[in-house]
């Protein structure tokens, strides 16, 4: 008797038999596909341009010049004042590398409400002409403040007469210099500490704000 047929024989057959027709059909396109990329392989594989591909620019020689703009940077550049006191604190200063700023506790120059230079004031003013003349150039501002004691207008006029008075007390001194004189009064309207804390009187404070500056470039 004879036995039935391997059932793995004939689909392996079929399978080696589709192989050999796929084949045939599949060798044309892959042909053609040759002969496009040949052709023009730019068209075969032209897709989207993905947004992280970088493209190339245009290419230079060597020796080309290439220009391109220039932008100034431009910043506001302050002067760095180096501050110092005497032990009384009735002189500061600040000076940076063109400019000096001197400030002289009024009740030092004047007596209080006051706009008459006092003895020892005068010298201490002598001293500080001498210095213009060997240091100051161009205009030197003097400006006269008081404390926030007494009307607006009073110190007003208080604050200019005594910036005045300064000025008379130098000016003698340095009459055979080329210095000019730039004089203002600002009463109490620019304090530099405060006039009363927590709504208490503050002396301390009262007494720095009643100042005349002396202020010069080198």
């Amino acid at each position: 008797m004879m036995s039935p047929p391997s059932m793995l024989s004939f689909p392996a057959f079929r399978s080696s038999k589709m192989s050999r027709s796929v084949s045939r059909q599949a060798a044309p396109v892959a042909i053609a596909l040759a002969l496009l990329l040949a052709s023009d392989p730019a068209v075969a594989w032209s897709a989207p341009t993905s947004p992280n591909m970088v493209l190339p620019g245009p290419t230079r020689e060597i020796g080309d010049q290439v220009s391109s703009p220039i932008l100034d940077i431009q910043a506001p550049i302050e002067d760095v004042f180096l501050r110092t006191e005497d032990l009384d604190g009735n002189t500061r200063e600040a000076e940076s590398g063109g400019r000096i700023e001197l400030t002289l506790s009024a009740d030092v120059l004047f007596a209080f409400g006051k706009a008459d230079i006092s003895l020892a004031a005068r010298l201490q003013l002598a001293e500080i002409a001498t210095r213009l003349r060997e240091q100051a150039t161009g205009t030197v501002q003097i400006f006269g403040h008081t404390d926030s004691v007494g009307g607006d207008g009073a110190n007003l006029a208080l604050s200019r007469q005594r910036a005045e008075a300064v000025r008379d007390a130098l000016a003698p001194r340095l009459v055979d210099s080329k210095l000019t004189y730039a004089i203002e009064g600002f009463g109490e309207t620019r304090p530099v500490a405060a006039n009363t804390v927590a709504g208490k009187d503050n002396p301390r404070g009262r007494a720095s704000n009643r100042r005349v500056e002396i202020r010069f470039d080198k």
